[in-house]
């Protein structure tokens, strides 16, 4: 029985009347009616089908209108155990209008999507049309295909040897329609292979007809093609994976001469909301999009034609047109349970489309397929493009601990001390709620707990904890969003605390007035208890007599260990003698300027002259490898050095003398 009206052909530019009468009798248009019946099924298996004669002239079918038109459905509904199998055959999209114009040299994509109720396995493939009694039809050769070699436009010294077509000369349920090339190689040779890229996943068709004839009727079949899309349905019974229906979907692409006018832009998606998670892949056929349950996130769609950015603007209005029942079907956005969609400016210049995503946990692992078409309103034809929009919900675990300031999976401390652990909610700041249609600020509920030891339990529900661990231990944070969201969207992090062995106390040895700390780095040196500023070298040369310690801090990522003090060297500068028979002055001392002279009368052994300041760093060294025993004039220059107290050390193989030096 006839399914309410039938759907009047759609003139294809505001100049082409609904009819075929001229200026469009060139342009076919097709009225579309849609039958039903309902038939009672007893357990089997069944094969439905209709054979309609006859089909039009098809450029890519042999035989023209002698050919018939077949078409059948298979349902498995055998007996399964005590219950029968219940099924639904996959439905098309009713926006999947079988018969397209197409604009020749354009990239163009359709859509042959379908909806299917009980969630079964629905694999698609191209197949050849069906001719009587299910045979399939035979092909035509594809144009150009035996010609070898090719001119590469554009160039007249470089040519495009051809790919074989599956192994021929026809063309084929894979190559349907004549193509561009997609190209390999460098001149004066390329290699070329037809471009029909078929798209499992998306359940698209992307190519670029190449091949337009002139014709002066509708009925003309030059630039017709068939194209037949199968599905194949497979439910598993008894742990047997089993066909339990198919259905076919034929279309006719008819390409035309467009007449300058450029195709709408494929639309682009682009995600809105930090921390979402949502990731938008812009395609060549097909806007994916990824989306994180138990996450609020905003996706934008913009609809744009290049005739409009160009000067001067064609000015061309955009219709947009998406499944009517988008924000309701089950199997696309579910009443909100995935999300929601809204369109704005439609009819247009650049409509945008917004994708309010907040899908609920129980839906990860669904994959929705939209399928969007955008037209303009050119003349004679409009420009057609069509996109699926695939969207997948996944499972995302964003929360995190940051030790330090520093988010890490684990963090070091030393033995006896504590480390700041802050939960990181690295979630959408915000949640919709869908009755009243606005955002509000997402809150968070946090449970710590400890394998090991040094958790609070005042802290366990806390944003932030001080863990003090007497042992390595691993403290596990669940993050729970409580806006917005049911049980499920709990999140799960962990953070492992190693505790540092104590720090070894340094130990000092002393070559002279020169003290060592058996640590490199980190080092602090004290004086009677005192700390000395800037003394954290390794070494220290005593400039007064003291009892000397040295303390140690060892770094690392979550902090620094101290040690305990070193032991006391005591270190008395008087004890310290001068070589028999030698005389040490410094003139003047004091000195106004910072120059002086330092006489040396007696020494025969190679002298070495250091100068410190008061903090036992040295400023200058100065060597007199064959010293004058009847006496030695040294000049020596404080430079730059300020007013205070310098120590000058004079040493020997055997011996060490010091004098202090003032600066006015």
């Amino acid at each position: 029985m006839q399914q309410g009206p039938s759907v009047a052909a759609t003139p294809l530019g505001p100049n082409t009347p609904g009819s075929c009468q001229a200026p469009s009798a060139i342009y076919p248009l097709y009225d579309f009616t849609t039958y039903a019946a309902t038939v009672t099924l007893p357990p089997g298996q069944w094969t439905m089908s209709t054979r309609l004669g006859n089909r039009p002239d098809i450029a890519n079918i042999a035989g023209g209108a002698g050919n018939y038109l077949y078409t059948d459905v298979y349902l498995d509904n055998r007996a399964n155990g005590s219950s029968s199998v219940l099924n639904t055959s996959p439905q098309f999209d009713p926006q999947d209008i079988p018969i397209q114009y197409v604009c020749v040299n354009q990239r163009s994509t359709f859509g042959f999507s379908a909806t299917e109720p009980e969630g079964d396995s629905l694999v698609y493939s191209l197949t050849a049309p069906l001719d009587n009694c299910g045979t399939p039809v035979a092909y035509n050769p594809y144009p150009g295909a035996d010609a070898g070699t090719l001119p590469v436009a554009n160039s007249t010294t470089c040519r495009m040897a051809v790919t074989a077509l599956n192994g021929g000369n026809l063309f084929t349920p894979s190559l349907p329609i004549p193509v561009a090339f997609d190209t390999t190689g460098s001149c004066p040779l390329r290699q070329g292979m037809p471009a029909f890229r078929f798209n499992q996943t998306a359940r698209t068709i992307t190519f670029t007809p190449s091949r337009y004839v002139p014709v002066t009727t509708a009925g003309d079949g030059s630039n017709k093609y068939q194209v037949v899309v199968l599905i194949e349905e497979y439910r598993r019974l008894g742990g047997v994976r089993r066909l339990i229906g198919r259905v076919r979907r034929e279309a006719v692409l008819i390409v035309t001469n467009c007449a300058g006018n450029t195709l709408p832009t494929p639309v682009q998606a682009t995600a809105q909301t930090i921390n979402s998670g949502t990731l938008a892949i812009n395609t060549a056929d097909t806007t994916q999009l990824e989306i994180a349950a138990c996450s609020y996130s905003r996706v934008v769609l913009r609809f744009t034609d290049p005739d409009n950015l160009k000067t001067p603007s064609a000015h061309q209005l955009l219709t947009v047109t998406l499944p009517a029942d988008i924000n309701t079907n089950p199997q696309l956005l579910a009443s909100g349970d995935i999300g929601t969609f809204g369109l704005s400016g439609n009819g247009t210049e650049t409509p945008v489309g917004t994708f309010i995503f907040q899908p609920s946990p129980a839906v990860v692992g669904r994959i929705i397929r939209v399928n969007i078409r955008t037209e303009d309103n050119a003349n004679p034809i409009k420009g057609v493009q069509n996109r699926v929009v695939l969207i997948r919900v996944v499972r995302r675990n964003p929360a995190a601990v940051a030790a330090a300031g520093i988010t890490s999976s684990a963090a070091e401390v030393c033995a006896g001390a504590s480390v700041l652990l802050q939960a990181r909610d690295l979630r959408p700041d915000s949640v919709r709620r869908l009755a009243s249609n606005t955002t509000v600020a997402q809150t968070y509920a946090y449970r710590w707990t400890v394998r090991g030891d040094g958790l609070a339990a005042n802290q366990a529900s806390s944003a932030a904890i001080t863990a003090t661990p007497t042992r390595t231990s691993r403290y596990t944070l669940e993050v729970s969003p409580t806006s917005g969201f049911g049980p499920g969207c709990s999140d799960t992090t962990s953070i492992l605390v190693r505790v540092l062995p104590a720090v070894a106390a340094p130990t000092v040895s002393r070559s002279g007035a020169l003290l060592t700390s058996s640590y490199a780095s980190g080092n602090q040196w004290y004086r009677d208890g005192l700390p000395l500023t800037g003394a954290t070298g390794r070494t220290l040369t005593v400039v007064a007599s003291g009892n000397y310690t040295v303390q140690t801090t060892v770094s690392g990522p979550a902090g620094s260990c101290l040690s305990p003090m070193s032991a006391a060297q005591a270190v008395v500068l008087g004890n310290l003698s001068a070589l028999s028979g030698t005389n040490l002055s410094v003139v003047p001392n004091p000195t106004p300027d910072g120059r002086l002279n330092v006489l040396l009368t007696g020494y025969r052994q190679p002298i070495e002259l250091r100068l410190f300041d008061a903090l036992g760093r040295l400023l200058n060294q100065i060597s007199v490898p064959n010293p004058n025993p009847q006496g030695t004039s040294q000049p020596l220059d404080l430079g730059s050095a300020g007013g205070g107290v310098y120590l000058l050390q004079v040493r020997t193989a055997t011996s060490l003398e010091t004098r202090r030096i003032v600066r006015e």
